[in-house]
């Protein structure tokens, strides 16, 4: 639920409710299902889930069924003499058609090394649930990301278009004074370019829009609709302390599926050490024929127990490859520690930093739009220079151009730190891991 909250608190301080624009939401459900991350984490689950049934069933009674048809050449018979002195008794060996069928049921009773393994591809299958939760949020940054840096490009074509209404006033200014004979040509030249500077700057931001329109329609599989206005502010607020954001490390996806990484190699290397001790199982086979031969019998049954031992230099090497595969995974499982710690520290700081950043940047947009406004009437009134009026329009659409940004940011780096800490933006589906 708190995630839920949160996110209508990020929808809510960038969006009117007048725009088209969908909501992030809409956009983090669409990438739930339709990014290519999302499905390769998923099949890499069912594989190993599949993977782990598959080491159980090595583990259990297995049944197997024969059936043979021979047709031989010859057949063999042999006279046997009547018991009790009575008729003899013609014996075939070696029928021409002959029909066998056997059933054998192979249960292991003792093999540790394959009971260890059933465990690491258990542990396994779980690791690789956990790394499909991972990889559910950092979709959800790649959407978010480019989800509010579509807002702030769309805000910088709305400043651009702003910028070339200004600079085509002051055209009509210059042009004006220029008839009048109060000011040079130079003046009506410095403007055309200043427009036609603005319009480089709009088409711009236009093919920003585009770009960043069809990156978020690759992650997710929804086409944006850039209708209409949305304006993106952030109450600058400040976030709660950073020990908020610190939860146990198995509450961080990214981090818990790197500990059950290791904890499957460890599993691994306790299972091929026991490949040293002997394994025990039995048989029992079932064999029916359609040639009784000496025996006088159509069936009869077999049971066999057997122990099971063996040793080379390969075993050894084994046991070496595993121990490593283990050191190996205790590494990953460090780096990942460290990584996903250094990340939500990462996240709080920048949020505090993009909050002075925000805050600054909308002070300096307000003081360099009066700056312009009162330019363009000092140049309007001769009492300034077109030099001026151009500096002070450009330092005023950059100032624009900077708190847009800045807002973005700002907005971004709050979902940022939420996903840093492992908390999906999204409720899970049926309330269980995304």
């Amino acid at each position: 639920m708190q995630a839920k909250v949160l996110l209508a608190a990020l929808w809510l301080g960038v969006a009117g409710r007048a725009s088209a624009l969908q909501p992030l939401e809409e956009f983090l459900r669409g990438a739930r299902s339709a990014s290519p991350d999302n499905a390769e984490a998923r099949a890499a689950r069912r594989q190993l889930d599949a993977d782990a049934d598959a080491e159980l069933g090595r583990a259990l009674p297995r049944l197997s069924l024969q059936g043979q048809y021979t047709r031989n050449q010859f057949e063999t018979t042999v006279e046997l003499p009547g018991a009790a002195g009575g008729p003899p008794a013609r014996v075939t060996i070696t029928p021409k058609d002959q029909l066998d069928g056997a059933a054998t049921l192979d249960v292991p009773l003792v093999d540790l090394a394959r009971f260890a393994r059933i465990g690491a591809a258990r542990t396994g299958a779980r690791a690789s649930g956990t790394q499909a939760a991972a990889t559910e949020l950092r979709v959800q940054a790649l959407v978010s990301q480019e989800y509010f840096q579509l807002l702030a490009n769309r805000a910088l074509v709305g400043a651009s278009r702003k910028a070339l209404e200004v600079a085509r006033a002051s055209l009509s200014i210059a042009d004006e004074r220029h008839q009048a004979g109060s000011t040079g040509l130079l003046d009506v030249d410095r403007a055309r370019g200043e427009v036609e500077r603005n319009v480089q700057q709009l088409a711009s931001a236009e093919l920003q829009v585009a770009l960043s329109a069809r990156a978020l329609q690759s992650l997710t599989g929804i086409a944006p609709e850039l209708d209409g206005d949305r304006p993106l502010t952030d109450d600058l607020h400040e976030e709660p302390p950073l020990e908020r954001f610190q939860p146990p490390d198995e509450k961080l996806p990214a981090l818990a599926a790197a500990m059950e990484g290791r904890e499957a190699a460890e599993q691994q290397a306790r299972a091929q050490r026991l490949t040293l001790a002997p394994s025990l199982g039995a048989s029992l086979t079932e064999r029916v024929t359609s040639a009784e031969g000496l025996a006088g019998r159509d069936a009869s049954w077999q049971a066999v127990v057997g122990l099971s031992w063996s040793l080379d230099l390969t075993t050894f090497a084994g046991i070496r490859a595993q121990d490593a595969a283990a050191d190996v995974a205790r590494a990953r499982e460090q780096r990942a520690r460290l990584a996903a710690h250094d990340d939500i520290h990462r996240a709080w700081s920048t949020v505090r930093s993009q909050i002075a950043r925000s805050r600054s940047a909308r002070v300096q947009s307000e003081v360099s739009a009066r700056a312009s406004e009162l330019a363009l009437e000092r140049y309007r009134a001769g009492a300034a220079t077109q030099i001026d009026l151009l500096q002070a329009q450009r330092d005023a659409f950059g100032a624009d151009a900077a708190r847009i940004q800045a807002d973005a940011d700002l907005v971004n780096a709050r979902a940022q730190l939420r996903l840093a800490a492992g908390e999906s933006l999204l409720e899970p589906p049926g309330g269980g891991a995304p």
